[in-house]
This record gives C-alpha cells, structure tokens and sequence, in this order.
C-alpha cells in the first residue's frame, strides 16, 4: 500500500513539472511582476459599470474609491500594510486594526505624508483611522468594532487578514499558546476574533452592499473539518487550550484548521446578510513575517513578494505606476473584482481566488488526501511543491476550487452555531 502511493505521488510530481512551461517569462528565481495601480483602478472602473449598467471602460480614475471605507485587520505590516496602502492610494478610508501600535502609527503617518507630497494636499483631516486591537482579546476586538460602528454607517470592504502560526519549538500547554479567554491561541486569533469582528460589522456592510474578505490558505486541505466543530464536546477541539482535550496532532493541524473555519464562515455570511457578499483569498506562499523572523529571510527568497519592485520610483511617481506585489494579487482580485467575474469563488461557491495553478496539476489530490494517515504528510508535500512550482504557475487571477471536506454544509452550519454562541455575550 505504501509502496503505491509512493509510486501515485511521484508520477504527480512528474505530472507537474512535465506540464509547466519551461519559456516563460519567469522561472524559480524570479518573481512574477504583479499588478500596477492604473490596473487594480480598471479592475474597480469595471466593477462599478457592471453595478450602474454601463459598458464604459475608457479612462482611469485613479481615485474610485473616494468615499468608501475599507476595515484592515493585520493592517501594520505585510499583506494587511499593502492593502491599506492600496485602499488609501484609490481615495479610500482606511480603519486599520492590529496590535502594533508603533506599526500602525507609522502606517498612517506614512500614508498621510504621502498623499501630502505626492497629491499636494495639506488637509489636516487623515483618512486613515487607526485602532489598536488585541485578536487574542474578544473584549478588545469588540471594542474597536463598536467604535467603528459609531463612526461609519457604512463598511464597504472587511478584509479579515490578521494571523498567526505556531513555531516549531512550542509544545501543547505552552502558555504562549493561549488567548486571553483561556482557550487556543491561534484559533482565537486568525477565525473567532474576525467571526466576532464580521458579525458586528455586517449591518454596516449590508447598508453599503459590501464586501468581506477572508485571506485563507491552500493548507485548509490538510485537515477535515472535524476538529473545528463542537461534536459531543463543548466545544472544538481545535479551540481547546488544556492538551488532554486536543487533537494528537494539534499544533501541526492548527493552521489548517482554522482555514478551513474561515472557509465555512465566508459561505455563511450571505445566507445571514444577503446584501452583504463574501469571498476568500489564497495568497499562496507570501513574504511576510507570519511564520516569525527565523522564516521572513527564507520566504523572501522563495515566497512571492507583496511589494512591487518598483525599480526607480520617487515620491513624485505617478500613483498609476506604483506596482504592487504578486503576493497580494489574489486578496486585491478578491476585493475589487465585478461579482460576475468571481463566479464559484463568490458567497457560498465552491471556490476561493487563487494566483498559482500548481495545486491544480495534482488531478489525484481528492482521492490521495482522504486517507487520515496519508493526509498530513501528504499536505506538507504539497505545500512544499508550491512553493516550487508557484512562479511559474502563476496567474494575476485565478478560481480554484476549494477540498471536498469544505463544501460540508452539516459542518459549516454546525460550526456557524457554536460561533454565534460562543460570542454571544459581545453581540
């Protein structure tokens, strides 16, 4: 048995690198170029003439959010600081949430003195409000949603971005893999906060037929889905800090576990608030400082950037120059793409959007992975074959479809229920 599979995963390696291309434009060592801001603004130009009925797409404005605002959890650093730049740079109002107050404080001071230098304003009114929030804190996520409900009738974008992973050292009781409700650190984190966050904010989004955004992971495929539902427990056991409740498995699976959890809540939202769509983003492997410092030196050089190269420019580039990294091609297609153009990737669809067809050229994954004791190690496998093979499958915009165990509506219901209770109190 181990000897077949053995055999199965070698011919989907040779598959993969068989198909590719080998002339492209990029290889291994080089990064795909991204998108620039002349195109996020054609993307958005579009959206708003699908909306009003028009087929005018001549011209850019380079300012098409003007009057909209946008909430970024995460919003300091990584792909949550390049999409508030993205957000303020189109005209938009940023709400920026994190627990790095200095990063925050830079993040506006720099978006402020930008628009003063580069657009020649000298307005003392910031569009950019910025929140310091604890994920791991429900009682300080829900403040801050409260004071964005008093000052913002309307949302028109949530971008549920804010999250962690475990390091490799820690072990289960570790104290620092506990949030401040006594329960698992990371789950609290990356799905119930932004639950707790999404579901105090979608009267706001609803009023402004807005948008969330949840940035998920290619590694949801490496858990079931049953470690995030109650089941006989009081709750799951992916959210259980105390170890004699946890999974064997659980740090490894924890990650995966809690995208998966966001995949559900995102195709839950539409069927509570109808006005109110949801998409989920794969970044695919990104140059961020999630995984902790020992891994930002690594994923800078394997990774896709989130920044543009930007070779040459000044404070006085054109903002429809500025170009924007690969990493974060997939939550800005999530963003600002027409609801027509999202397809299954849109509200209960089958579906997230994607920038790497690599997942895709592994045609036996369904069947590989639904085997327990292959699917861990199997996961690993693939994640690392995407980090391989993601440069040179890459699309500016792609629909994937999402593991089998994430079209479970029993357990997505199941889960939805036990979030709402859970968070109760702060609703």
């Amino acid at each position: 048995m181990r000897r077949r599979m053995f055999c199965v995963i070698i011919l989907e390696v040779l598959l993969i690198y068989s198909s590719i291309p080998k002339s492209g434009a990029f290889g291994l060592g080089n990064a795909p170029p991204g998108l620039f801001h002349a195109d996020i603004a054609q993307l958005l130009k579009r959206r708003n003439s699908f909306s009003q009925g028009s087929n005018d797409n001549n011209g850019c404005d380079i300012h098409p959010l003007k009057g909209s605002t946008a909430v970024v959890t995460g919003a300091a650093g990584g792909i949550g600081g390049e999409i508030a730049k993205i957000i303020h740079r189109l005209g938009g109002t940023v709400v920026a949430l994190d627990r790095d107050v200095a990063g925050l404080e830079k993040l506006k001071d720099t978006l402020d003195d930008e628009e003063r230098s580069r657009e020649g304003l000298i307005s003392n009114e910031s569009r950019v409000w910025v929140l310091p929030t604890q994920h791991q804190d429900l009682d300080s996520v829900s403040h801050s949603a409260n004071q964005i409900i008093d000052r913002f009738d309307r949302i028109d974008f949530l971008v549920n971005n804010a999250g962690l992973t475990y390091r490799d050292d820690f072990i289960c009781g570790d104290e620092r893999m506990k949030a401040t409700n006594g329960q698992d650190l990371l789950f609290t984190v990356n799905y119930l906060s932004h639950f707790l966050l999404t579901e105090k904010l979608l009267p706001n989004l609803s009023r402004a037929k807005g948008r969330v955004v949840h940035l998920t992971s290619t590694y949801h495929w490496k858990v079931d889905g049953s470690e995030i539902i109650p089941g006989d427990a009081k709750c799951p056991q992916a959210y259980e800090f105390d170890p004699s409740s946890q999974s064997t498995k659980h740090i490894e699976r924890s990650y995966g576990n809690s995208k998966l959890a966001q995949i559900f809540h995102s195709r839950s939202i539409h069927m509570h608030a109808p006005d109110c769509d949801s998409v989920c983003a794969c970044p695919t492997w990104a140059a961020t400082g999630i995984g902790g410092e020992d891994a930002r030196d690594f994923l800078s050089m394997m990774a896709f950037p989130i920044e543009g190269s930007n070779e040459g420019e000044t404070a006085t580039t054109k903002i429809e120059e500025i170009r924007y990294g690969p990493g974060i091609t997939s939550a800005i297609n999530a963003m600002f793409r027409p609801r027509e153009e999202l397809g299954d990737a849109l509200n209960c669809g089958r579906s997230f959007v994607a920038n790497s067809r690599t997942l895709e050229f592994f045609v036996f994954r369904n069947s590989l992975l639904r085997w327990p004791i292959w699917r861990d190690g199997l996961t690993d496998l693939l994640g690392f074959l995407l980090l391989l093979g993601q440069r040179i499958t890459y699309e500016d915009f792609i629909i994937q479809e999402t593991s089998p165990e994430s079209q479970d509506e029993e357990k997505r219901s199941q889960l939805y229920n036990w979030s709402r209770e859970e968070v109760q109190e702060w609703l």
